[in-house]
């Protein structure tokens, strides 16, 4: 298992990431424009895919380790910034767990509230004591929609309130857990919902787990119900259906995001390609521009060469004729 999993969430609330910086940039430029919010205790600048590559990387970023994490909220709280006429994008880290293993490479201004999965058979609390809990710490709520009574989502905003909520897990509730997790696809979100309502045994309904007489009629043990639900085939297919979909929506969001992602990587290659193909017609331009100035100034040094001798030997012709008389 790798040593990024499951970092701890105290490790990252002191730390921000910033990207979309110029491709000559320095730990110098960073740090001077940041330190005024507190004490940098390190400094991250990633420029290169590994060290001592030799290209550049077109996009480099720069993580700064504050002492305190109330820097982090002032910078936070001043956006936009600025460095080279480049706006920076700036964001809090997140820890890589087993849980969300792709949630520091998203932002969203949209989180979903669910049960965990091992507290299945609880409900969310009601909606006013959600919004006084989220209203406690996070500012404006743009939307708040409940899609069942174990999932809702909150839309801010804002995509700093939702890295907020999850480097302040676990979240409970009038001392019930509750599972918050970024939403990057709210299409997705609802149609696992509704797999999983649909998916739900009608046999769940029942709330005894077992009945041994109905009034004062003993049944037989034969008619004894098992607290134990079994599913049919057609809800086992069903299950298996959900658990297949939800899979593959899962996986057409992870390529979507990297198809993304690379697509943006590769924009930014083109137009660093084109800009270093401009510098250098200019660079032809002007050195072609130099070997003309520099044959020109030959040639008058050559003449100038030439016309100093021809003086040279009028003066001694003059001399000499001084002297004949």
């Amino acid at each position: 298992m790798p040593a990024y999993i499951d970092q701890s969430f105290e490790e990252f609330q002191n730390q921000i990431h910033i990207s979309n910086l110029p491709t000559d940039v320095n730990v110098k430029q960073v740090t001077n424009l940041f330190d005024q919010f507190g004490k940098i205790i390190k400094v991250h600048l990633k420029r290169r895919i590994v060290k001592n590559a030799p290209s550049i990387l077109p996009n480099p970023f720069i993580i700064l380790i504050y002492e305190k994490r109330v820097s982090i909220d002032e910078i936070m709280s001043q956006r936009p910034f600025f460095l080279n006429d480049y706006q920076l994008f700036i964001h809090r880290c997140l820890p890589i767990t087993r849980r969300y293993p792709y949630e520091a490479q998203i932002i969203t201004n949209k989180i979903l509230l669910r049960i965990p999965r091992e507290n299945h058979h609880e409900f969310l609390p009601k909606d006013n004591i959600i919004l006084d809990y989220f209203k406690s710490f996070i500012r404006q709520i743009l939307r708040f929609e409940r899609f069942d009574d174990k999932t809702l989502l909150i839309e801010f905003d804002d995509y700093d309130p939702v890295d907020i909520c999850c480097l302040s897990r676990p979240h409970r509730i009038r001392n019930q857990l509750v599972e918050i997790e970024k939403c990057p696809d709210e299409q997705i979100a609802r149609r696992r919902v509704q797999y999983q309502q649909r998916s739900r045994p009608i046999s769940a309904k029942l709330s005894s787990p077992f009945i041994t007489n109905i009034g004062n009629c003993d049944l037989p043990s034969s008619h004894f119900i098992s607290p134990t639900l079994t599913l049919n085939i057609n809800e086992h297919m069903t299950q298996l259906r959900l658990i297949y979909v939800d899979r593959s929506n899962q996986l057409e969001n992870e390529h979507e995001q990297l198809i993304a992602s690379l697509k943006t990587e590769w924009e930014q290659i083109v137009k660093e390609r084109i800009r270093l193909q401009r510098l250098t017609l200019d660079y032809q331009s002007e050195l072609q521009s130099l070997a003309k100035q520099n044959h020109h100034w030959k040639n008058l040094y050559n003449e100038n060469i030439i016309e100093q001798s021809q003086l040279q030997q009028i003066a001694k012709q003059i001399l000499s004729n001084i002297q004949d008389n």
